[in-house]
This record gives structure tokens, C-alpha cells and sequence, in this order.
């Protein structure tokens, strides 16, 4: 499904999280071609002169340590992977590798060195998520799953319910192949949701009779359709599929609401819907999820070769002038393979 996985460490436990959901993701179906253990060690700021050259040769010995420790934990879930050791600044190392790369989906955590804060997702992530332009896994952090994860697991995660919400479009039905394929993997119940909003009115005034019977009579039309498009669904779904339709003001806050109530643990969406505006990376939904969601959400990134992605990869190489050094101080990448399963 995904040939070429990204995923970026930082040393810390709550970075280290991704693994499992890393493990989860590449052994739904035919293995990747690759996987990619990042660490980049920051240099923003920095002046080369103030360095400890012994103190940065021991950091970055044990950066690699590191990445290397991250990949026999793959590998002893089955799975290959190369390590690769940067420098510079975090965010644009991390997108100039996977868009140099052909890098199809990036695995990433909410929160890593930094800790947690008042954000929903660090700045580095927020930043890995707008510019790379690729299908993105989010793992959401928190002080619970750092203490857990204190050291590196080799235990692959299980998802239980997992929400694929739709509108209707064919953008967004692109999702459910992985969402089911994700759910019959892990056994997980997979919840299909359309919300079908009211109308918005102009109402400087309260509405009148005549408006609201019209209010309802778009909605009962829209849950009608709703009902006659799961049920054209309903041969493409898992067995343990549920199928709901949500009928409020608001479809991200019905979402929200559901997610909690459902006890939802992974949201598999598309990048855009029936409103695609192919300028921006996400729908104003999927930005939602990003910055106020409270569980792991996987986007699958439906517009990977339009002018939107060209653009961005212009716009991130004005930015990545800095040359890239490997962990020997020369220009390049350094890289190790690990194979053993």
C-alpha cells in the first residue's frame, strides 16, 4: 500500500511511541519497499565556533545509537529499515529527505524532545505535516503513553475502533480501502459516518415557519441520500462495519463529539473532500483533526502530484540552503541498512 515509509526520531519516548503504529501500518499489506529511521540533529542557531567539536562528536554517536536501537526494534517485529543521520534545522530536513526520496507516507508523533505544551502538535510536526505533501500518520502523545513507553517495545499496537467519516465525494471514499484493510488487520470495529448539516440561514430575525419546515426538508432530503449512498457502500465494507449518519449544525464538532463518545483510537480520512481546493494541503476538517483531535489520525493524501504539492516543494527549497552533513562532518547522508529478520 505504501512503498516508501518516512519516520522521524528524536530521541525522546514519546517519538519513540510511532514504532508499534509504524510496525501496525507496514504489516497491513504487502511489506514497503522501505523504511526510513530519521534523526536530524539540530544546528539553527548555532555557531559552528562555539561548538565542542568532542561534545557534538558524542552526540551524534549517540543520535546513531539510537536510530540503530529503533531499527532492531523493527527488525525484530519483522520489518527492514535504514537509519539515516542529518543536521540542520528538524522541520526542513525532515521534508527536503521525503520529498528528495519519493516518500509516500510520513509516521510522526504530536510531540517529541520538546515535551507536551498548551499545542495539540509541536511546532516541528505542524510544520513536517503543512510542507511535506505526502500521506501522514499522526500518533498523539501524552504523559501517559511517555511513561509507558519509557524504553523501545517491540510490540505492535491494535487499533479497536477506527472512524472514517465521508461526504459523499469519490476524494473521500479513496480512504476506506486502507481504513478496511487497517480494521480487518487488527479485528477493529471500522465506524462509516456522513454528518448531514442544517443549512446555514441569514437570520437577523428568527426564523420564520416557512424557513425552518425548509431547513428540515433539506435535511430529511440529505439523510435520504445519505442512507441510499451506505447502502451502495455496504458491499465494500468490512464485515464489522458500522454505518451512521450524524444530523448537526456543525460537522466537526459532531465528529469531535463522536470520537470521544466512541472511544475512536485511530481517524482515517482523506486529505480533501467534495470541496477540494487544491491550494491548500487539507480541508478545513482534516485541519481540525490536526490541531484539536485527541487520538492518532492517519491522512491519506490524495493530490500528490497537482501544482499545490510543485509549489510546495518551491517554496521549502528557498528555505533549504544549508548544506547537509553526515555524522562524519562531510556533505551528504549518512545511512545504514538493517536487514536481519
Amino acid at each position: 500500500m505504501f512503498r516508501n515509509i518516512l519516520v522521524p526520531l528524536d530521541g525522546s519516548p514519546m517519538a519513540d511511541r510511532i514504532l508499534p503504529h509504524v510496525a501496525a501500518v507496514a504489516q497491513t499489506n504487502s511489506p514497503p519497499e522501505a523504511i526510513t529511521l530519521i534523526r536530524v540533529l539540530e544546528t539553527d542557531g548555532v555557531e559552528s565556533a562555539a561548538v565542542d567539536s568532542l561534545a557534538w562528536h558524542f552526540a551524534k554517536a549517540e543520535a546513531q545509537a539510537h536510530l540503530d536501537e529503533a531499527a532492531k526494534q523493527l527488525t525484530l517485529l519483522g520489518l527492514a529499515s535504514y537509519t539515516v543521520l542529518l543536521e540542520g534545522g528538524a522541520a526542513q530536513r525532515i521534508v527536503e529527505y521525503a520529498q528528495k526520496n519519493n516518500i509516500d507516507l510520513l509516521v510522526l508523533s504530536s510531540h517529541g524532545q520538546s515535551g507536551l505544551s498548551g499545542w495539540n502538535v509541536s511546532s516541528i510536526a505542524q510544520k513536517v505535516i503543512h510542507r511535506s505533501g505526502t500521506s501522514i500518520m499522526l500518533v498523539r502523545s501524552s504523559d501517559e503513553s511517555a511513561e509507558e513507553h519509557r524504553g523501545l517495545g517491540a510490540e505492535i499496537i491494535r487499533y479497536h475502533h477506527i472512524l472514517a467519516p465521508l461526504d459523499g465525494s469519490q476524494r473521500a471514499e479513496s480512504a476506506l480501502p486502507l481504513a478496511g484493510a487497517l480494521a480487518a488487520r487488527h479485528a477493529a470495529e471500522l465506524l462509516v459516518v456522513h454528518v448531514a448539516t442544517r443549512p446555514e440561514m441569514i437570520r437577523r430575525v428568527p426564523l420564520s415557519p416557512e424557513d425552518v419546515a425548509l431547513a428540515e426538508r433539506v435535511v430529511a432530503r440529505n439523510t435520504m441520500e445519505a442512507d441510499k449512498y451506505f447502502a451502495q457502500l455496504q458491499s465494500r465494507l468490512p464485515p464489522k462495519t458500522q454505518t451512521r449518519i450524524l444530523i448537526d449544525d456543525s460537522i466537526t464538532r459532531a465528529l469531535h463529539e463522536l470520537v470521544e463518545q466512541e472511544q475512536v483510537d485511530l481517524v482515517v480520512l482523506c486529505a480533501h473532500g467534495h470541496s477540494c481546493h487544491s491550494q491548500w494541503p487539507y480541508s478545513a476538517l482534516v485541519n481540525s483533526f490536526i490541531s484539536y483531535g485527541a487520538t492518532s489520525l492517519f491522512i491519506l493524501q490524495d493530490l500528490p502530484s497537482n501544482e499545490t504539492r510543485r509549489a510546495m516543494v518551491e517554496h521549502v527549497a528557498e528555505d533549504l540552503t544549508m548544506p547537509t552533513r553526515s555524522a562524519n562532518g562531510e556533505e551528504g547522508l549518512n545511512v545504514r541498512a538493517h536487514f536481519e529478520i
